[in-house]
């Protein structure tokens, strides 16, 4: 038996093998190395660590972007250092900061400041810094028909340079269920960037292709995810190579503000052995009924292949 053979880490209680948390900030303000202990010390393995823009002094220049953007690298590799756990980064600015900044700065200079966090965060992508350009995408609240068109003419621009570095991207987008995927699908359509590394973050549990519009996603893990991944996944899919990814995510904030928001960084590992549990038993028992390899499978996917397919290899 091989290390890359998955069926070595399923005992039928417990996944031993790689797991990611495909969407986490960590803050030097909050519990930063030891919220990232926790999430090794629970099984984590890998972590997508997305940029967290200080929403109490937004940034005004490209020289204050860049600023942030570095302190986040520098976040990541202390992470390196101190844990065991593989870090991948994503940069770029975020909706709510332009959306925030529309008022103090006006459209015109929110806008041009926005393309250009994103111009600089291609750079780093470029030059291997990072694995991908987010948090993009529109304000997840009700704003007015003028913004949110607006939002929408951004989004479409800054897909077209992601697209013409072939950068993945992590949306930040509202709820609006499989209307929301599929509107994300279109506005990639029409930049022409590949839905293949269009992933939607904070994203709802059914992964079925009729309510993601085949975008990739990384699941939100609270309660009532396991049950609704299990039962929408297609796993004659997943066999064959078909299906778009799905990872895990807790969108941890580490915000002594918000202790625990918006999931705890735990939750990930313990979700993971859930699914498991949950996907092995009886039908009877109110299971799904898989099997060892089946589920080794799947499991494997969404911790090391699918992350792979979207970020490359981390190890």
């Amino acid at each position: 038996m091989t290390m890359e053979d998955p069926n070595q880490f399923w005992d039928g209680e417990k996944w031993t093998g790689p797991i990611t948390d495909a969407h986490m900030h960590l803050d030097r303000g909050g519990r930063f190395l030891d919220a990232a202990l926790d999430f090794q010390n629970s099984g984590g393995t890998r972590l997508i660590l997305v940029h967290k823009p200080n929403f109490s002094q937004l940034p005004l220049s490209e020289d204050d972007v860049s600023a942030a953007y570095q302190e986040t690298l520098l976040i990541a590799e202390e992470v390196r250092k101190s844990t065991n756990i593989d870090v991948q980064v994503i940069l770029g600015p975020h909706p709510v900061v332009w959306a925030h900044q529309l008022e103090s700065l006006g459209e015109k200079n929110a806008t041009e400041l926005h393309l250009e966090s994103i111009n600089l965060a291609l750079s780093h992508f470029e030059k291997g810094h990072c694995v991908g350009i987010g948090e993009i995408g529109r304000p997840h609240f009700p704003v007015s028909s003028e913004v949110w068109n607006s939002a929408n003419q951004m989004l479409e621009e800054v897909l077209r340079r992601c697209a013409n570095h072939n950068a993945p991207v992590q949306f930040h987008v509202e709820d609006r269920g499989a209307i929301t995927c599929q509107e994300l699908s279109e506005i990639c359509g029409r930049a022409n960037f590949p839905l293949s590394l269009a992933l939607r973050h904070y994203a709802p549990a059914d992964v079925s292709s009729n309510f993601t519009s085949n975008l990739p996603v990384t699941v939100s893990m609270g309660r009532g995810s396991v049950e609704k991944i299990a039962t929408t996944i297609d796993f004659e899919s997943v066999l064959e190579g078909t299906h778009s990814p799905v990872l895990m995510e807790t969108d941890y904030l580490d915000d002594p503000r918000r202790p625990g928001a918006v999931l705890g960084p735990r939750t990930v590992p313990k979700r993971t052995n859930e699914l498991g549990r949950y996907l092995q038993k009886s039908k009877e028992e109110g299971g799904l009924g898989w099997n060892s390899n089946e589920i080794s499978h799947f499991l494997w996917h969404i911790h090391r292949v699918w992350p792979d397919a979207l970020y490359g290899e981390c190890r």
